[in-house]
């Protein structure tokens, strides 16, 4: 494997110990290639990737992306390091007064200064924050974007909320918060049209709706409520759909080779797979309770590794009964659990270039930003993926992660 570390796609043109230490991509890249060139990486591949995830890789909070971007908007001269909060809470609050945006898109007795505080060490935000940033910083809808996908690792601006079709719009032309406010009331006052017929062509990026005219006759239709973000309509649900059932039919398959089953004459169909099912083999690494369930994910070591999310049978379900939204991560876990079954026996190498090929895609399709190295979860994955093993050695990591609370 370690011939091939020039292969894994990520930048290597810079020696470790030059990659600025606010450039978290590279260094994350760095220590990733670091760590799957190991010697003790092919024979104890689970020791080796929990010891990195729980020991040593650092974890990037909402905070430290938003420091870097000031620092490097900025222009700050001065060492990354040597740059103290103050300085980047009053490059904020200067621009938030510039920009005549508001502390807060909802009335709040708390001061800017204790919120720019806040955002400065917040492990995350909410999206509202994203946008309210966005306007007092001057943000590119590029930049904004990137915060969406890449920091809070949620889906791009929704062209299904009129209000973050106006942010987008605003952004792209550099508008203010309150030319925003202002396109919100008249949004309000809009009538309803749902003959528009080029909706397809703005959601696939035929259409830029970089005038208001366009941007108006499009919103009109959004009011019309032709399409429901929740319904089967959606990309994210149709792809989230489309990968469970096919993890469904490998578990079928999986169950028919089981001896017990094979001497029950047992033929298993995917229909007949459960949402229980699928946890039990995906997550299996997971302790359950008396009740039967996942234990709580606050009893695992790497609970803010990943978000608080694990793949349970609550969770899926709630997705297909429209209560929750499909996010990044049950996409990324679907496509990893059926490319570590369907590419079991394939050089490893070849296993994470498929992986990473197909989840861009589909990613891509459901506006969602491609695999980030930084995530810890994310970099979990493609690491599983570069073992003999990826499913067991998962499963392995999520079990250790658990013992080391008890």
């Amino acid at each position: 494997m370690r011939n091939r570390m020039q292969d894994l796609d990520f930048e290597q043109t810079v020696a470790f110990d030059r990659v600025e230490e606010f450039e978290f991509t590279r260094k994350a890249a760095q220590k990733f290639r670091q760590v799957v060139s190991l010697d003790g990486f092919e024979d104890e591949d689970a020791e080796v990737i929990f010891h990195y995830l729980y020991k040593e890789m650092e974890l990037v909070s909402f905070g430290d992306h938003l420091r870097r971007y000031i620092y490097e908007r900025a222009g700050l001269e001065e060492p990354y390091s040597e740059v103290t909060q103050d300085i980047y809470r009053d490059i904020v609050i200067e621009s938030f007064h510039e920009t005549c945006t508001p502390k807060s898109m909802k009335p709040t007795s708390t001061k800017l200064t204790s919120l720019v505080n806040n955002w400065l060490t917040q492990a995350s935000v909410k999206r509202e924050t994203v946008f309210l940033l966005g306007f007092g910083l001057r943000m590119s809808v590029d930049d904004v974007s990137d915060f969406l996908t890449r920091v809070l690792r949620e889906q791009d601006f929704d062209f299904y909320n009129p209000q973050e079709v106006i942010y987008w719009y605003c952004f792209l032309k550099q508008l203010g918060y309150c030319k925003a406010e202002e396109m919100k009331k008249r949004y309000a006052e809009l009538e309803a049209n749902e003959n528009y017929t080029e909706a397809q062509k703005v959601y696939s990026g035929g259409l830029c709706l970089d005038t208001e005219e366009k941007l108006f006759q499009y919103l009109a239709y959004v009011k019309a409520g032709a399409d429901d973000p929740m319904s089967e309509k959606s990309q994210a649900f149709q792809e989230f759909k489309h990968l469970l059932n096919r993890a469904k039919e490998i578990i079928a398959s999986m169950y028919q080779v089981d001896e017990e089953e094979k001497e029950r004459g047992k033929v298993w169909e995917s229909s007949e797979i459960s949402d229980s099912d699928v946890e039990k083999v995906i997550c299996s690494g997971i302790p359950v309770n008396k009740m039967g369930n996942l234990k709580k994910m606050s009893a695992s070591i790497l609970a803010k590794h990943f978000s608080q999310k694990r793949f349970s049978r609550q969770r899926i379900n709630s997705i297909m009964n429209h209560k929750l939204p499909v996010e990044r991560f049950d996409l990324i876990t679907l496509e990893f659990f059926i490319v570590s079954q369907e590419m079991q026996d394939e050089d490893p190498y070849k296993r994470y270039r498929y992986f990473l090929d197909e989840i861009h895609e589909i990613l891509h399709k459901c506006g969602m930003s491609e695999i980030y190295i930084v995530n810890p979860y994310e970099c979990f994955l493609l690491m599983c993926l570069l073992t003999d093993c990826p499913l067991a050695v998962f499963a392995d990591i999520w079990e250790m992660s658990y013992e080391e609370m008890e």
